[in-house]
């Protein structure tokens, strides 16, 4: 089953989403308020500072005035003169209960002015104050103001000289438009310069996890390719890479050694050309079969020998369905068909087991009966030469197939094992003195190739003694009067022995060694042939193996690997107790 590939930002958590919006909206819009805090306090202290300079210059203008008191009418058009400034909405002198002496608006003197302000306390203090408020009309204005206590202001004959209560105030309003642009617009900037500070702290955060999924990816990426390597480069069966173009992309050790090639020789290059037919044809065939196909074929090594592989060829898609190569994964079935040979080879020998147990006893009955009737017949012509001479061969011929018999039953019936540490030397030197006197007899030299030291195997020694002798009356049989017959003993490892039995006789035809272990199968004019049948039985029921190597006329030479490791252990617990 296909795993698909999420984009990355389905993997990212949402809480990382909200945790990074928890942080940079209550940041950012501390940042903005703030900013249009100090915007505000900036106008305000604009406004405020320009407001006391112009209370400041219109008191420098009354005490360098005309020359003679300030009257009414002179004091009504300077204030309409200086209301004409561009900054200036109007100008206010009132009394401190509020009556408006003069105005930059002559329709209003007299009237009362905005009674929210305490007017007896401005007319107290000596510094300046501001507000800032939204007049009747809607207009937003900012004011500063001051009393004028030394100010003397000749009002003659004017009707509301009696009512003037001293000292006046100044009352100066500022127009705010253009700095309430001003204001707008920074506050605007301002705002923008939030959106892009928090579109800047998303991507900043956005890039710290995308690198951080970088890093990770890269990892996790490097990790997957150390252990695919590792993997393919252990594994024991060969794996080819190919590309759409079939060329070679990637090849392990194992199909190295299978194939015979070198990766470094053949990659990019077209592999094609280096198969075989058979092979080529798999591969093309795929095309048009199913995703993946396993067969078993053959591929000629350059020594001239055929290696039989178990292959398996799939065609390789990505995600969307694009083809991108070939993969060919394959593994040497040379020891498993022999291994199935084997197998055969061993079901034939106990169905022929079997078979051989059923007629052995039924032949053995009457065979019984013969014997009795030929010892009859020895007892009763033994004064008849030629008669008591017939029965012996008669009575001789039926041990004989006795003889036979019990081998053939000994063969087919289950081994009962007795099995000890044994010393070796010892059993190999017992049984070459059983065949001393008959290797004598045929001129036979024996050579005995035995360790100093002791060497010991977990084995059953009566039937390890069968097996050499059957070994050597083997060899016997093959040599000629003057021929050697050499035993050998050695240990290949801590957990085996290793004996080997030689001979300078006539060989096995190469043809006949696949079936000298099948029983009755023999090339000697006499014998039953069920020597290396049991002699292969046995040590098998050892866990050993046996070994033939003979060329015709050169001689036999028959090696048997028997276990050790009881033995061995022995061997180290003797050691410590020592």
């Amino acid at each position: 089953m296909k795993k698909t590939l999420h984009p990355f930002w389905f993997n990212v958590s949402p809480w990382v989403i909200l945790g990074t919006l928890a942080i940079l909206i209550p940041i950012l819009t501390i940042m903005t308020i703030r900013g249009v805090q100090r915007q505000q306090a900036s106008i305000t202290e604009l406004l405020r500072e320009k407001g006391f300079a112009m209370i400041r210059s219109f008191e420098a203008a009354i005490r360098t005035g005309p020359g003679q008191p300030w009257n009414a009418f002179l004091l009504q058009k300077f204030l309409m003169e200086t209301s004409r400034h561009a900054d200036i909405d109007y100008v206010v002198i009132t009394d401190r209960s509020g009556t408006i002496i003069a105005d930059s608006d002559p329709t209003v003197i007299g009237d009362q002015y905005d009674m929210n302000l305490s007017l007896e306390k401005i007319a107290a203090d000596l510094d300046p104050g501001w507000r800032q408020f939204v007049r009747s009309d809607g207009a937003d204005t900012f004011e500063v103001y001051k009393s004028l206590p030394t100010v003397k202001i000749d009002l003659g004959g004017d009707a509301i000289i009696g009512q003037i209560k001293p000292p006046l105030i100044l009352f100066i309003g500022l127009d705010t438009g253009p700095l309430s642009l001003t204001k707008t617009a920074d506050m605007r900037h301002t705002i923008w310069m939030g959106i892009i500070f928090f579109l800047i702290g998303c991507s900043g955060i956005i890039s710290l996890i995308l690198a951080q999924a970088y890093r990770s990816s890269e990892s996790s990426l490097s990790r997957m390719t150390i252990l695919s390597d590792t993997i393919i480069d252990k594994m024991p069966i060969g794996l080819v890479l190919l590309d759409a173009r079939k060329k070679l992309t990637t090849m392990n050790p194992a199909g190295e050694a299978l194939l015979g090639l070198q990766m470094k020789e053949m990659l990019g290059k077209p592999l094609m050309d280096r198969l075989p037919p058979s092979w080529q044809e798999l591969i093309t065939g795929s095309d048009h079969a199913a995703p993946a196909q396993e067969t078993e074929i053959e591929y000629p090594l350059g020594s001239g020998k055929t290696i039989s592989l178990d292959m398996v060829v799939t065609r390789l898609s990505e995600e969307k369905g694009a083809f991108i190569g070939y993969l060919l994964l394959f593994r040497d079935m040379t020891e498993m068909i022999l291994l199935r040979k084997e197998m055969a080879q061993t079901q034939r020998l106990a169905s022929l087991g079997s078979l051989a147990a059923g007629i052995a006893h039924e032949i053995r009955n009457p065979l019984s009966s013969i014997k009795g009737f030929a010892t009859y017949f020895r007892e009763k012509y033994k004064d008849t030469p030629e008669d008591g001479e017939i029965a012996e061969v008669l009575i001789g011929e039926v041990e004989r197939l006795n003889r036979v018999i019990g081998q053939l039953l000994d063969f087919a019936r289950p081994l009962t094992m007795k099995r000890r540490d044994t010393e070796l030397r010892g059993l190999i030197g017992h049984s070459l003195r059983m065949v001393g006197p008959q290797a004598a007899e045929k001129g036979i030299h024996i050579e005995r190739n035995l360790p100093e030291e002791k060497l010991f195997a977990w084995i059953d020694d009566d039937r390890i003694s069968q097996v050499l002798l059957n070994l050597y009356l083997n060899a016997f049989d093959a040599m000629e009067p003057g021929g050697l017959l050499t035993v050998s003993l050695s240990q290949p490892t801590d957990t085996m022995r290793e004996i080997t039995v030689s001979d300078t006789g006539r060989g096995i035809h190469r043809q006949d060694l696949p079936h000298v272990y099948d029983p009755y199968f023999t090339t000697k004019s006499s014998g039953t042939g069920l020597g290396l049948a049991i002699v292969h039985r046995i040590v098998e029921a050892h866990n050993g193996h046996v070994h033939i190597r003979s060329e015709e006329e050169e001689g036999t030479s028959v090696t048997i690997l028997l276990p050790a490791e009881e033995a061995f252990q022995t061997s180290k617990r003797k050691g410590k107790d020592s």
